[in-house]
């Protein structure tokens, strides 16, 4: 028993004498001057404020631990922000990440590595793309023409507003809520442990596969249905 313990504490000091980017700085507030963009991707645990507004605003606040790894660049119509992967070690990343973006209109938004975003007063008959992974989250407000949505690793997303056909997909359980999103057309699926909550006016087409559910409210026309597909009050 005292060897197990013993050989537990030698991991565990070994894991920590290679860890690195701990929040241990003052925290810093930037503007960056970007403008002209409709797309966003944020990644490492960021918190993500995206509001509906006439003119471009980026407002980042960090540890200035972090002041080197930081990264917020603009690519074609895309603002990308997240930290500089320096390899090497396991990484602990305590401290302040946080962005305020104030944008006109947003057509795609992807979220990965823990990141949590809320998104407020979007109304637009575009296209929107909103992709999840690695345990983030999305919550909000949004009007968009068609829609899709995408969640994977244990992600979430809870959105109210409305959209045309709407392709929504949940994996790796994850969990999208739409119940307060209305649609015309929907195409539902959810795999490995997940759950879809979609609302349907016209046609729904829905899979539900390993251990996953998929709830439907409104009264649409069902098309192709599999696996645990149910009405829900």
């Amino acid at each position: 028993m005292k060897r197990t313990i013993t050989l537990i504490l030698v991991f565990l000091v070994a894991l920590l004498a290679g860890c690195s980017s701990f929040g241990l700085g003052k925290v810093v507030t930037r503007e960056e001057a970007f403008t002209s963009f409709d797309r966003v991707e944020v990644d490492n645990a960021f918190k993500v404020d995206i509001t509906q507004g006439a003119t471009y605003s980026v407002v980042v606040r960090f540890d200035s631990s972090f002041e080197q790894r930081l990264e917020v660049v603009k690519e074609g119509n895309t603002l990308k922000i997240g930290l500089k992967d320096e390899g090497g070690g396991v990484r602990i990343q305590a401290g302040t990440r946080e962005v305020e973006i104030t944008m006109p209109e947003l057509t795609g938004l992807d979220l990965s590595g823990a990141t949590q975003a809320t998104i407020t007063g979007f109304k637009s008959t575009k296209a929107l793309d909103v992709g999840l992974d690695g345990g983030s989250s999305l919550q909000g407000d949004v009007e968009a023409g068609d829609a899709r949505f995408d969640a994977q690793g244990a992600s979430e997303a809870t959105l109210s507003g409305s959209g045309q056909n709407v392709t929504v997909a949940a994996e790796g359980g994850s969990t999208i809520d739409l119940a307060k999103f209305s649609a015309v057309d929907a195409n539902a699926s959810a795999r490995g442990d997940s759950e879809v909550t979609v609302n349907a006016s016209g046609r729904l087409d829905a899979v539900a596969e390993g251990n996953s559910t998929v709830y439907y409210l409104g009264s649409p026309t069902l098309g192709t249905i599999e696996g645990e597909v149910h009405h829900k009050q």
